[in-house]
């Protein structure tokens, strides 16, 4: 394999890995996506518990813990039983699961040091899907663990997927009480205001890894 190949390859696999750490919260991978219109208020946060058919709960934490300019950062927390807590801390212009919107972002898996990746990393990311339309089926009365919510119900209906949603507006930032479709369920399990970064340190500059020589027999 030629050096030149072989670079290509590394930095593929790093950002593969990366753009689905961070995406995986979006619904890019298999995780949640929020269908409610992202509306920060700094310090607002919400917690959830997800639920993927056939892998076991997770716990999810999402809040707007700043704003520069008129940019906000929003701050993502995953619990993961391989990779323990995996935070995720984004300046984003608008909607974080559209990648155009996001201008800096800083990752911190573990008890690992916090890392600031290259924005280039998030091209890899289509945002969301714009197919298909929304469907308003009124106001509805439910109760999660959270409390009990009067929210707006209302329905995606995509070429592959269905997905009923319970909105209620003073929950930041996406306003979401509860997400379902066929194969997934979210639910507001806490939320409040007075957030604040997890992420406490100076993030390292990524820096790509040095190519390991290859033997010449293989140049």
């Amino acid at each position: 394999m030629k050096k030149g190949v072989l670079a290509v390859s590394v930095i593929f696999i790093l950002t593969f890995l990366c753009t689905n750490v961070i995406f995986a919260q979006f619904g890019k991978s298999n995780g949640p996506e929020f269908y409610g219109d992202f509306k920060p208020v700094v310090g607002g946060w919400s917690e959830y518990e997800t639920k993927q058919k056939g892998e076991s709960p997770l716990k999810m934490r999402v809040a707007v813990v700043g704003k520069e300019g008129n940019a906000y950062w929003y701050e993502t927390v995953m619990e993961t039983k391989r990779e323990g807590k995996v935070i995720t801390k984004m300046l984003v212009s608008g909607d974080p699961a559209d990648s155009k919107n996001v201008k800096r972002m800083i990752v911190k898996v573990g008890n690992e040091p916090a890392m600031e990746m290259p924005v280039m990393t998030m091209q890899a990311s289509k945002g969301k899907e714009s197919v298909g339309k929304i469907v308003d089926k009124g106001l509805e009365t439910i109760k999660v663990p959270a409390g009990t919510f009067k929210t707006q119900h209302t329905q995606y209906q995509g070429k592959d997927i269905i997905v009923d949603s319970w909105i209620y507006k003073d929950v930041s930032p996406y306003g979401m009480i509860k997400s379902q479709s066929k194969d997934f369920e979210m639910v507001l399990i806490n939320y409040g205001t007075g957030a604040k970064t997890l992420i406490t340190e100076t993030p390292k500059k990524f820096e790509m890894p040095a190519m390991p020589q290859m033997p010449s027999k293989m140049r």
